[in-house]
């Protein structure tokens, strides 16, 4: 267990840098939950029940997120023309300016740390990577 304490360790330490870095490039009025609601409508989920099954979150909250989110100008709701009694969500200029500098500082990113680093050990980086999403994937469902 030492290694894995110094590995969140290493990983905290990237992340602080990188964050420290790179947040004067970046939109940093979003909360956590904010942004995995944006992520969530930008690949195609534009429902509240759908956002909370997503989320497993109780509906509330996810108005609650998305109340803020609208209000700060990241989202529109609309009447759905082919099912009225449904609201269908869309992301606002504002969020698609937020993810266009989100794809250029990781490009940046991908350009002058990764770019820096040999093949053979991205593409370890990237086993290990799928390996703890497979495990983490499977460590949810054994909550369920």
């Amino acid at each position: 267990m030492e290694l894995v304490e110094k590995i969140n360790s290493l990983q905290t330490q990237l992340n602080i840098q990188l964050a420290s870095k790179y947040e004067k490039h970046i939109d940093n009025q979003l909360t956590a939950k904010q942004v995995l609601v944006l992520e969530l409508i930008r690949s195609g989920v534009n429902s509240t029940k759908a956002l909370a099954d997503n989320l497993n979150v109780s509906t509330s909250a996810v108005s609650q997120l998305l109340n803020k989110l609208e209000v700060n100008a990241y989202i529109t709701r609309a009447i759905d023309q082919e099912n009225r009694r449904k609201i269908k969500l869309q992301l606002a200029e504002k969020s698609e300016k937020y993810f266009d500098q989100l794809i250029l500082l990781e490009k940046e990113m991908n350009e002058k740390l990764y770019g820096m680093l040999p093949i053979q050990d991205l593409e370890h980086l990237a086993r290990i990577l799928e390996k703890l999403i497979k495990l983490a994937g499977d460590e949810q469902n054994d909550l369920d």
